[in-house]
């Protein structure tokens, strides 16, 4: 079988060494720039993405962690006070390295590696039996085929850079600092015995503020000094003397790219080209380089299955653990885009609002990795609350003095909440198109009718999506404009469980940030999730619920 891989990157070199390994097909990999021409300065693993990469290709993994670096420890950092987390397992490598091990192994697996080569799809498509886009985020592959992939690109807020730093860092360091135009965070991380990769976030207000140059105006490989001389003087004292490096760096949108299907007759497509997720969770390399990985396998069974059961093997494999990075990814860049909904977090608060940002990282597991972790923070960290956790409970269900309400219209004040019931009332706002009207009404009867007794809403997270996020947080603010509420709970939606609590704690975290009080309602087994994120600061208040309710 005759292969071209478009792109010769992380993920399209991985795929040639090892289709050639697993298959011996012909596989001919086209990539625009020169060779060793590269962007960019570290790459990050995790101990788990590297597990995961060993099975596939043990000798990649020994060159790149034998020339790289490793570490175990998180650090954050902000005026001048720092928090350090132990026992989370990293490693990183030169991304010149990088690609130079997979040159190498490719050719020596007798891979064609053609540079200098600006491929067509549609002309490969003619010479070749399967095309593959490994042509990353700015993928022309992709976007010559948008309508048959489904393919779409939404253009986060926020700007961001990449620099080196001629010094290594001793953890994956997280700073956060003020400037003039307002507050911005860095990623570091080393990736050599003296270097580091250093990534800067600005906020889109302080990026226009600043009046910096927009970074996709310019050519590549064009440095954009103004951007560099500013971040080495907002984040002088963390480098120590330490100068900022460029190569290639200027202020960029991060694009969020999506598809319905990675796959369109004999062409598919991997990598950044098909699905993008947020570099806060240093994941784009790893995700090429194991959709590679797959991908390769299921193209080596040919000709016992066809290449569109392949491609079909292959996205059933890979799609969800992709959407769950993805997710996770969504829910981290919040921390970056808006820097100044943090800003009053203590140093040690902060630490594990970004250990545990993704919302799959509770205490008690953060507790396992780290004994110290209560030490670190300066808080008195516990997988549970320690005392009673008021449950959510119905109309005519037994209630506790400590308990709430949940009640739903339509009816009176007097009907739906009984005089013997002492604890807080909320009614349920059943979706973002709900009579905003009528569910003020009840609140503002209940209030009348118990003015010493707490009364809000609940809401029930929607689809892990900007959208519909943004709609249910901009209906609950007109609502709170409407009438007081005390608190505004947060219970699981419709959607599968893990997207359910990355929803929920987003939902909740960014009511809080518009100053209203919220409660995360979970059920008992989840109490550990909820506890986490009131002891990070992202909601007040935990409450239990049965699943019926």
């Amino acid at each position: 079988m005759r292969v071209a891989c478009i792109g010769g990157g992380p993920g399209g070199l991985m795929l040639a060494l090892l289709l050639r390994r697993l298959g011996g097909h012909h596989v001919d990999v086209y990539e625009r720039s020169p060779a060793g021409a590269t962007y960019g300065f570290g790459v990050v693993f995790s101990r788990l993405s590297l597990a995961r990469l060993r099975r596939a290709a043990p000798d990649v993994v020994s060159a790149l962690v034998d020339n790289g670096a490793r570490w175990d420890d998180v650090v954050v950092s902000r005026d001048g006070e720092t928090s350090r987390s132990s026992g989370h397992g990293y490693a990183a490598v030169e991304r010149r390295t990088l690609l130079t091990t997979l040159y190498r192994l490719a050719e020596e697996a007798g891979a064609g590696l053609h540079f200098d080569s600006q491929a067509d799809a549609a002309d490969l498509l003619e010479r070749y039996d399967v095309v593959v886009a490994a042509d990353g985020a700015g993928s022309r592959t992709r976007g010559a085929f948008a309508d048959q992939l489904g393919a779409k690109v939404a253009t986060r807020a926020g700007r961001y850079a990449w620099f080196g730093v001629d010094r290594a860092f001793d953890a994956m360091t997280f700073l956060f600092a003020d400037s003039a135009h307002g507050p911005l965070g860095a990623h570091v991380y080393p990736y050599t015995e003296d270097r580091s990769t250093f990534l800067v976030e600005l906020g889109e207000k302080a990026w226009q503020s600043a009046g910096f140059i927009d970074g996709h105006t310019q050519a590549p490989g064009w440095n954009d000094q103004q951007a560099m001389d500013f971040c080495a003087e907002v984040f002088a004292d963390d480098l120590g003397g330490a100068k900022l490096l460029g190569n290639g760096s200027r202020w960029l949108s991060f694009p969020q790219i999506s598809a319905e299907r990675w796959s369109s007759g004999r062409l598919v497509a991997l990598g950044d080209a098909v699905h993008t997720a947020h570099f806060s969770v240093g994941s784009g390399t790893t995700m090429a380089l194991e959709d590679a990985a797959e991908l390769a396998r299921q193209l080596a069974r040919v000709p016992e299955i066809t290449v569109r059961e392949a491609f079909a093997a292959y996205e059933s494999a890979r799609r969800p653990v992709v959407e769950g990075i993805q997710l996770a990814a969504w829910a981290s860049l919040r921390m970056w885009e808006h820097p100044q909904e943090h800003r009053d977090l203590d140093v040690g608060t902060l630490m594990l609002r970004l250990l545990t940002r993704t919302g799959q990282s509770p205490a008690d597991l953060l507790l396992r990795l780290d004994r110290g972790l209560p030490e670190a923070t300066g808080l008195p960290l516990t997988p549970k609350p320690e005392g009673p956790v008021p449950a959510l409970v119905g109309t005519g269900d037994p209630a506790g003095p400590e308990d709430v309400l949940l009640v739903a219209g339509p009816g009176t004040a007097e009907s739906l909440a009984p005089d013997d019931h002492k604890g807080p009332v909320v009614v349920e706002l059943p979706s973002v198109d709900a009579d905003l009207e009528g569910v003020a009404e009840l609140v503002r009867a209940l209030r009348d009718t118990r003015p010493d007794t707490p009364v809000g809403v609940l809401l029930r997270a929607p689809e892990p999506v900007e959208e519909p996020v943004r709609q249910l947080v901009a209906a609950v603010i007109e609502l709170a404009d409407a009438v007081p509420l005390d608190v505004v709970a947060v219970a699981a939606g419709q959607s599968p469980p893990v997207e359910n609590r990355t929803a929920q704690m987003v939902l909740a975290e960014r009511l809080g940030a518009a100053g209203l009080r919220t409660a995360y309602v979970c059920g008992p087994g989840e109490l550990s999730q909820g506890w986490t994120h009131v002891q990070a600061r992202r909601t007040d208040a935990v409450w239990t619920a049965a699943t019926a309710v």
